[in-house]
């Protein structure tokens, strides 16, 4: 009888260890489609909060560099840049753009979750005439080859089934000298992905192999780097 007891506990302890690697820490990247967007979309409300976003170190380390790129960009004079946020949540990566004086373009942010976008859409109504909000998913992207000028995608690789694919569509729509930023899942917690996560180097390394040049990679978070590169 104690036999069975211990057998019992043993087996919930199990349970609750796989399904806080799975709902925590996962994100519901193993558990399908449909499971993803649940959580996210449960998550919504409590998202910004949760993550505490610096704005400043957003500006430098975010859209500084996208500024820097915009405005070095030759024979692009009189356009209006095209900027595409993959995963864009609630909209962290057109809300540090938008607020930057300087910049003048138009931004496409896709994700998933219909009520990150909800959330996204409201937080930043006062830029709606430049914000297309749109609900796709990641590795199959509605765009035409070589349509935008910056692709950026923040935490969000390694919860997709197939992060490559998803870079390799990111590459696509990517203007010939566009500027991609993404982020690479490190620090002590990666582990916990298996498939699902590389180092910095050999992420690096396969973004050089499909064309890119300039690639830098920089630390940022003790859970992510981030990692640029120009096609």
């Amino acid at each position: 009888m104690i036999d069975w007891i211990i057998g019992g506990l043993l087996a919930i302890i199990l349970l609750g260890v796989v399904l806080y690697w799975q709902l925590a820490i996962a994100e519901g990247a193993y558990l399908g489609r449909t499971v993803v967007m649940w959580l996210y979309d449960w998550f919504a409300p409590r998202y910004d909060n949760v993550k505490q976003f610096r704005p400043a170190l957003d500006t430098v380390m975010l859209a500084m560099p996208i500024m820097k790129h915009l405005n070095q960009r030759t024979g692009a004079a009189g356009a209006i840049p095209q900027v595409l946020d993959v995963a864009t949540g609630t909209g962290r990566m057109p809300q540090t753009l938008l607020v930057q004086k300087n910049f003048t373009g138009n931004i496409t942010a896709l994700d998933l979750s219909e009520r990150m976008l909800a959330i996204g859409r409201a937080k930043l109504s006062a830029y709606a005439d430049r914000i297309t909000w749109l609900q796709q998913d990641a590795q199959h992207l509605p765009f035409d080859d070589n349509y935008f000028d910056v692709v950026t995608s923040l935490e969000a690789l390694e919860f997709l089934p197939h992060p490559r694919n998803a870079l390799l569509e990111m590459v696509r729509v990517l203007k010939p000298g566009g500027l991609l930023i993404v982020t690479n899942r490190v620090g002590p917690d990666a582990w916990k992905m298996p498939g699902r996560t590389q180092s910095t180097g050999a992420l690096a390394a396969w973004l050089e192999q499909q064309g890119l040049h300039d690639i830098q990679p920089d630390t940022w978070l003790v859970d992510y780097d981030l990692v640029s590169a120009i096609k």
